[in-house]
């Protein structure tokens, strides 16, 4: 059964991953809200990956839990594997622009598509937060965000794909408030949750994080991550 953490800070403390990942979303923070020293080329980052990554989550409720997912998603196209695969990879596979946020030497990198599926406009973002500036594209995706939106994205290429042909190893889309219960024990009717896991892999330390958003008792947003220490 999940255990309720009280403060999301909680599971960071004395972690190598997690700190980085929580160093990694101060400074994306930097990034999406700071104007200066950017490009005019610069994409922007928006939905819940803006929402996550700019701290706007973090009082979510938070529960972590002791088995950690499996870290693949498997399409039609290619396996995605967070801390593996890289921008380029799914850029290969998918198609698009690789975009970048960037200040100093730290940086941002994305692919997003958008796409409608069952009447729905849908979001999907692959994103490399844990980067050195020079290139983007050759960074691992640590973070996967997938949503149901009714605004336009005009940073989003448009995907050629459906997510309901993909395996995802956790409650996405199309899943219930039931379905979150019966993986991790606790689930709102409405609203953000968050879900972590901190312990040892098969070869490092890792961090896991997955953020729900509910309407009504449905699923409208999932984001994960996994951070893996160096």
């Amino acid at each position: 059964m999940p255990k309720n953490i009280a403060k999301t800070g909680a599971i960071h403390g004395g972690h190598i991953a997690s700190t980085r990942l929580l160093t990694g979303a101060l400074a994306t923070a930097l990034l999406l809200f700071s104007a200066g020293g950017m490009s005019a080329k610069d994409g922007r980052l928006s939905g819940l990956p803006s929402l996550i990554l700019g701290g706007q989550t973090a009082e979510a409720q938070t529960y972590n839990f002791e088995q950690p997912f499996v870290e693949e998603v498997k399409t039609p196209t290619i396996t995605i594997a967070l801390d593996k695969t890289t921008l380029d990879d799914i850029k290969a596979a998918f198609g698009g622009e690789v975009r970048m946020r960037s200040a100093g030497d730290i940086a941002v990198g994305w692919l997003c598509y958008t796409f409608a599926s069952q009447s729905v406009q849908r979001d999907v973002w692959f994103i490399a937060n844990d980067m050195q500036a020079a290139s983007a594209a050759k960074q691992v995706v640590n973070m996967i965000a997938i949503e149901e939106t009714s605004e336009d994205q005009p940073d989003c290429d448009k995907g050629q794909f459906d997510v309901q042909d993909w395996t995802i190893p956790v409650p996405t889309l199309g899943d219930d408030k039931a379905s979150l219960q019966q993986r991790f024990g606790n689930a709102p009717e409405s609203g953000l949750v968050r879900y972590a896991h901190e312990g040892a892999g098969a070869d490092a330390q890792i961090s896991q994080s997955l953020v729900y958003r509910l309407k009504d008792g449905k699923i409208d947003a999932v984001a994960f991550t996994q951070i893996k220490g160096r």
